[in-house]
């Protein structure tokens, strides 16, 4: 179904781009209307138009400029979808979620301390949905906007498939999540361990710092165990997101192996 431009002005959260659009009409996210830029012609926007029309889901041609507003700087590749207000991200209570897991098949979790930078936030989301992480837990305050266009395009429909958990108080969530039968590991340069010789079989939370500061004190003291990623170049550091690749996907070889 096809409606007036005008429709494409007004609020909600965006995702922009190509693949990211086409991810979360995939899976049936939070996507209210598909916006395409008007007398743009590409076999992938035809697909991303198809795909609306399959769903149910409005879709609009507005001009390039109303794109752009919409995207934030964001490259759209001539298309935007309009989400609910979450972004198409799956906001629940952490305490209500905690409460209702099943520890069965030993689950993981990603605990993210600050990452501010929002290509890294929706990195990291994306990583830890590839990982079969089953939620990532971030902080309310200091820390990237997880409904931004930026998050969402780099988490390329992530967002819509994993539950974001937010937290007041890090320390305690991962008090909590000891209190529940999970392992914390943090990722610090400064760790004497090596991902590699640890046992990270069993429910598991990895835990990464800010891209330029790492953990905080609290959240560091916190953690059941302290782990670096040896590194035997000249690099003295990884970005956040590399690390939690690195980290969990190194935890989930040692679950096929357990």
């Amino acid at each position: 179904m096809s409606t007036n431009s005008s429709s494409g002005l007004s609020g909600g959260n965006v995702i922009a781009g190509i693949h990211a659009v086409k991810h979360a009409l995939e899976v049936e996210s939070s996507v209210d209307e598909l916006l395409v830029e008007k007398g743009k012609h590409h076999p992938r926007l035809n697909e991303l138009i198809h795909l609306a029309k399959k769903s149910g889901v409005r879709y609009s041609f507005v001009p390039k400029q109303v794109l752009e507003r919409l995207a934030e700087g964001v490259p759209h590749q001539g298309v935007v979808a309009k989400t609910a207000a979450s972004g198409g991200a799956q906001f629940v209570s952490f305490e209500s979620w905690l409460e209702a897991l099943d520890m069965s098949g030993s689950p993981s979790v990603l605990l993210l301390d600050q990452v501010t930078d929002p290509h890294n936030l929706g990195a990291c989301v994306r990583t830890a949905e590839a990982a079969g992480c089953l939620a990532v837990v971030v902080p309310k305050d200091h820390a990237a906007d997880i409904s931004s266009p930026v998050v969402a395009k780099s988490a390329c429909g992530a967002l819509a498939r994993l539950p974001v958990l937010k937290v007041t108080n890090m320390k305690r969530c991962l008090e909590q999540l000891q209190k529940k039968g999970f392992w914390t590991v943090g990722l610090a340069g400064e760790a004497e361990a090596s991902i590699y010789e640890a046992n990270l079989s069993g429910p598991m939370v990895v835990v990464m710092g800010s891209e330029g500061r790492g953990m905080r004190r609290l959240v560091r003291e916190s953690c059941d165990q302290l782990l670096n990623i040896p590194m035997p170049g000249a690099v003295e550091s990884l970005n956040v997101s590399v690390a939690t690749g690195v980290a969990l996907f190194e935890l989930r070889r040692q679950s096929f192996l357990s």
